[in-house]
């Protein structure tokens, strides 16, 4: 059975809830760490997971507001830079949708008509236009070497202080920026504004270094779509009455939106006794227009079932049904479940097609895998459950 977003449309969806995770980059210790912010499903903190060096690792930058990272949500590739040079590279959690660019300069032209090293990077992936900025005027660059201007430059037609990082919104056509006053602002290309100043309700214990927003389309608890600021080694949303996290990286971290399903729990193992420890994953970026996006379990006995089962809700308290494995959390019974299999391969990989219409906004969907354990009491164990949503770009 193949089950899609498209099919999910037609039955409706009535819960809302945020369903992203973030990439936060050091271009000072070469590192970057994902985390999934608190959210209705998992209301608390995750640790970050996983932590790891940038390929290639940068020189440091030579100022402290130097530095950024964007992403590419069609490929799901990370894109950073030290303010001089910009690379890009995959997540280890899911495969890319394209290939890495290697690192390649900032044209110096670029730099001497922005003033000087790069503070904020924005990709619009659909056009192919890579904002920069180094704290005043704002450029459109194609990603590609030699950084050819396809957008001239602007200054915002409201007063800032120094930006130190931008985001691209492509639901909306905006782009974000954060300054060094913490103040947060959403504005048009050309720099016509789009709405009021956000401001930060708490006094940051670091420097400002960046700004990212919830692609996925979906509310928050709120209401409205999450919006984070770093400031040093920690993130906070500016929607949602709560305090800074860590990042899992040091100071200056640029931030991005990662097309990662969330999941509850976050870090996705959940053992069949001394047998195999399944783990879930993804085939890609959840994006928006990704026919190819398939859930996969791997780390199983080749030829075993997997149960993929789908719903538009979820049960908050998470029972744990067995003695191994992750707590439940969808609702068994539900009229508004389907349910799919799939089969191990020789590699120990079930995958379960789940393509995703170019739909943006469309979800949460929720998902838990299932699949046979003799060394659980009652025979099978949980994969985590699961948030879906055709993200935007």
């Amino acid at each position: 059975m193949r089950v899609t977003l498209a099919f999910a449309a037609m039955l409706g969806i009535t819960a809302a809830t945020s369903a992203q995770r973030l990439v936060a980059y050091d271009p000072f210790g070469g590192l970057m760490a994902e985390t999934q912010p608190p959210d209705t499903i998992v209301p608390a903190p995750n640790p970050p997971f996983p932590i790891y060096p940038t390929v290639p690792i940068l020189p440091p930058p030579a100022a402290i507001a130097a530095g950024d990272a964007t992403s590419n949500t069609i490929t799901g590739m990370t894109w950073f830079t030290n303010g001089m040079v910009l690379a890009s590279m995959p997540s280890p959690s899911f495969p890319p949708a394209g290939p890495a660019m290697p690192p390649f300069p900032i044209a110096p032209p670029v730099l001497a008509m922005l003033g000087g090293p790069v503070t904020g990077i924005a990709l619009n992936p659909v056009a192919g236009i890579l904002w920069l900025t180094s704290g005043g005027l704002i450029v459109g660059v194609a990603p590609v070497p030699g950084t050819p201007v396809v957008f001239p430059p602007f200054a915002l037609a409201f007063p800032t202080g120094p930006l130190a990082g931008l985001e691209w919104d492509g639901l909306t056509g905006t782009l974000l920026a954060v300054d060094l006053g913490a103040v947060t602002y959403t504005f048009f290309p050309g720099g016509l504004p789009a709405g009021p100043p956000i401001l930060l309700p708490l006094v940051m214990p670091a420097p400002i270094g960046d700004v990212a927003i919830d692609k996925s389309g979906v509310a928050n608890p709120a209401g409205v779509r999450s919006i984070w600021i770093t400031g040093g080694p920690l993130f906070v949303d500016l929607t949602l009455p709560m305090g800074p996290i860590p990042t899992g990286v040091g100071p200056g971290a640029g931030l991005a939106y990662l097309p990662r399903p969330a999941s509850a729990p976050p870090l996705g193992a959940c053992p069949c006794g001394p047998l195999f420890t399944p783990v879930w994953g993804t085939t890609g970026p959840m994006t928006a227009g990704n026919g190819a996006f398939a859930i996969t379990l791997g780390g199983l006995p080749p030829g075993q079932i997997a149960l993929f089962a789908f719903d538009f809700v979820f049960n908050p308290a998470f029972p744990l049904i067995n003695g191994v494995g992750c707590p439940l959390g969808l609702v068994i019974g539900s009229a508004t479940m389907a349910v799919g299999a799939g089969f191990a391969g020789p590699g120990g990989v079930a995958v379960f097609p789940f393509g995703l219409p170019m739909i943006p906004g469309l979800g949460p969907i929720y998902e838990q895998t299932f699949t046979l354990c003799p060394a659980d009491p009652v025979g099978f164990v949980l994969a985590p459950m699961l948030q879906l949503a055709a993200g935007g770009t």
